[in-house]
C-alpha cells in the first residue's frame, strides 16, 4: 500500500469543497424560501383580544391592517403605537399565529373613579390617577370626585392631577375602613379651603379636612362600634384635633 501523501491529499480537499458547496446551496435555498414566504404570506384573519370597552372595529381601524396584507412585513411597533391611541387602551401587543392569523391583544384602563367637571361632564380616572376618557352613560356607578374647580382642571393640570392622586389615595383608605363600604360611597368632595370629605348614599357626610386619613377613619370605626349609625343622615366632623362632632342632617 502506498504511503505517499501526494496520493491521498486531493481527496479530503475535494470533500471539503463539496461540503462547503452543499452548505452554501442549502443556505441560499433557505434564504430564498424565507424571502419567498415573507413576500407571499398574507394575513388571512385579524383577531382582537382583551377588549371590553374599545370596540374591535375601532381597534382594527387604528391598527390599519387588513386581510391580504403581508404577514411578515408589518411594522409591529408602529401598529402598537397606533392601537394605544385609543383612549381605553393602556397597553397593546401584537403576535403572529401561523399560518395566517394576526392577533392584536389589548389591556384596557381600569376606571375606579369619576372626575366631575363643573361644566357638567364626567371623566374616568384609572388606578394610576390618570384621567383617560370622558364618561358616557355606561358604567357610571363609581365614586365621583367633586369640587375641583374648572380653572384647575382646564388651566392648572398639575394641581388638578395632585388632587386626583390624593383622592385616589383616600379611596384606597376607604376600602380598608371597617365602618365604610365603598359601594355606599357616592362622592369624594374637595374644597380648596376645607380639604376632603366623604359623602355617602345615605346622605351622611364625613369631614376629613387636610388630615391624614388613617387615624381619622380609625376614629370613625370606633364611633360606629359605639353606636353611630351612618345609615341615618348625619354630618361627622373629624377635622377637630382629636375630637369629633356629629350633627344630624335634615
Amino acid at each position: 500500500m502506498s504511503t505517499n501523501p501526494s496520493h491521498a491529499g486531493p481527496r479530503p480537499v475535494r470533500r471539503l469543497i463539496k461540503a462547503g458547496l452543499a452548505t452554501l446551496l442549502g443556505a441560499l435555498g433557505l434564504a430564498w424560501a424565507t424571502s419567498s414566504y415573507a413576500n407571499t404570506a398574507r394575513i388571512g384573519e385579524v383577531r382582537v383580544e382583551g377588549n371590553a370597552h374599545a370596540s374591535e372595529v375601532a381597534i382594527r381601524h387604528l391598527a390599519d391592517v387588513h386581510e391580504g396584507d403581508p404577514l411578515l412585513l408589518l411594522d409591529l411597533e408602529g401598529l402598537i403605537a397606533q392601537v394605544t391611541e385609543h383612549p381605553w387602551v393602556a397597553e397593546a401587543s401584537v403576535r403572529r399565529s401561523f399560518p395566517d392569523v394576526l392577533v392584536i391583544e389589548v389591556v384596557e384602563h381600569e376606571g375606579v373613579m369619576l372626575l366631575h367637571h363643573p361644566g357638567g361632564s364626567l371623566y374616568r380616572v384609572n388606578t394610576e390617577g390618570e384621567v383617560f376618557i370622558k364618561a358616557r352613560n355606561r358604567d357610571l356607578d363609581l365614586p365621583i370626585l367633586t369640587g375641583v374647580d374648572a380653572d384647575l382642571i382646564d388651566d392648572h393640570g398639575a394641581v388638578a392631577s395632585r388632587i386626583v392622586q390624593e383622592a385616589l389615595g383616600l379611596l384606597g383608605e376607604v376600602r380598608d375602613c371597617e365602618s365604610l363600604d365603598e359601594d355606599e360611597l357616592s362622592e369624594l368632595h374637595f374644597d380648596r379651603k376645607l380639604g376632603f370629605s366623604l359623602r355617602l348614599r345615605s346622605g351622611s357626610e364625613i369631614l376629613l379636612g387636610w388630615g391624614e386619613a388613617p387615624p381619622l377613619l380609625d376614629r370613625l370605626d370606633a364611633m360606629v362600634a359605639s353606636g353611630l349609625d351612618l345609615e341615618q343622615p348625619v354630618e361627622v366632623d373629624l377635622d377637630l384635633d382629636g375630637l369629633a362632632v356629629v350633627t344630624p342632617r335634615i
